[in-house]
């Protein structure tokens, strides 16, 4: 067991007492937790529509069939010829491998710069022009709870006649420049609901929208495109339904959006003493440019989720030293991420299409300097001034 873990759950009694009150309620899946969840949620965010599902992966699968149609039916995107979708190269895996699963292909974008993993205007606006009109959709991913730029984004994808899709994973509670809920901005956002995450149940997504169609569809579609569930036929004592459309299981269950609604409920008050943690770090490491902090000036972290303590270090060197000496001290580390387009599977997708292989030299140069550090609301300042301790010592500095 570690030490200091990378993070921990923000959990009490609420929980304990909504997982009973389901078990005796005796309905397990899709019912009225999961419909107090959705409404809930919506409201916090202020979309219009939310629509719980197993997981962020089974979300985005969802938002991008959707979108893929929307490509051939509005905009004329041949059928044959795998609607394209921007991913940025730092990022997890899901936000791209939905798109391949669901049918489309990931085209993967690189970063801003070494020090910023967010997708690239510059390198988006490229890739559109050499896509030549078959992007169905940006797929924005707000990295570590802070706004990857989703209202340029947007007016972006509007100009260019395509849609925008926010991987929210990391960004429950985080908001744009405008001062809007991450994941409300553009025509989808999809949120998780892992044990690591700002909001945990262990799995578990959320999908919000301000379209009532896609809504509609998603509610379908993640029930195997069912017109009435088990739960509606029970409440309205009704028999049978029909099948609109092929669909998924991607069903919620009671457990799931009961603990939701337990952790929506502490959400602002965890996601605060984020910020609080991330700017102890920033504050104590501000002795040395060896190692930063990501993402950490004032107007960035007021507005941020607060989801991971990311560090960028000066050297692959250095990272690797940090990340040793915190090993030896019990104090767990992670990393992300790796560049999408380092890993094998999507080697043999270019390969495979006889495509050269991709340099992404700012997605490379972050995720070779790039240590992620504990984080979680419960966490003490001396835990992170023992962190702090190490890391200084490790580059050659005095705590």
């Amino acid at each position: 067991m570690w030490r200091i873990p990378l993070s921990d759950l923000n959990y009490g009694p609420e929980e304990e007492r909504a997982v009973t009150d389901v078990l005796r309620s005796r309905w397990l899946t899709m019912g009225p937790r999961t419909e107090e969840f959705e409404a809930r949620f919506a409201e916090y965010t202020g979309a219009r529509h939310a629509v719980a599902v197993a997981n962020c992966t089974c979300g985005l699968e969802l938002v991008y069939a959707w979108a893929m149609c929307r490509a051939v039916e509005e905009r004329g995107v041949c059928p044959h010829d795998p609607p394209v979708f921007l991913v940025p190269d730092i990022t997890f895996t899901a936000t791209a491998n939905a798109a391949l699963v669901s049918g489309g292909r990931a085209v993967l974008v690189d970063i801003e710069n070494a020090d910023r993993p967010f997708l690239s205007m510059e390198s988006c606006v490229r890739e559109l022009r050499r896509q030549r009109g078959k992007v169905a959709a940006i797929s924005l991913m707000h990295y570590g709870g802070t706004d990857a730029g989703a209202e340029a984004f947007r007016d972006l994808a509007r100009r260019e006649g395509v849609l925008l899709i926010e991987d929210a994973a990391h960004a429950a509670g985080g908001f744009s420049q405008s001062g809007r809920h991450l994941g409300t901005i553009g025509e989808a956002g999809v949120f998780s609901f892992f044990s690591n995450k700002n909001l945990a149940t262990g799995e578990g997504g959320m999908v919000v929208t301000d379209d009532a169609d896609l809504a509609s569809a998603l509610r379908r579609a993640r029930s195997h495109g069912m017109t009435a569930l088990t739960y509606e036929r029970h409440a309205a004592k009704r028999h049978g339904y029909d099948v609109m459309s092929a669909g998924h299981n991607y069903r919620c269950t009671e457990i799931t959006a009961a603990l939701g609604i337990a952790q929506l409920a502490k959400l602002d008050a965890g996601n605060a003493r984020r910020r609080e943690l991330l700017r102890l770090y920033r504050d104590t490491l501000a002795g040395t440019s060896r190692v930063v902090m990501a993402m950490a000036s004032d107007e960035e972290l007021n507005r941020s989720a607060g989801h991971i303590a990311p560090l960028i270090c000066e050297s692959e060197k250095l990272r690797d030293a940090i990340r040793a000496a915190c090993d030896a001290q019990g104090i767990q580390t992670s990393h992300h991420y790796t560049p999408l387009h380092e890993f094998t599977s999507f080697a043999q997708i270019r390969e495979a299409c006889d495509e050269p292989p991709v340099h992404l030299p700012h997605a490379e140069k972050f995720a070779r300097r790039e240590i992620t550090m504990p984080l979680w609301p419960g966490m003490t300042d001396e835990q992170v001034a023992e962190i702090c301790t190490v890391v200084l010592k490790t580059a050659g500095c005095e705590a």
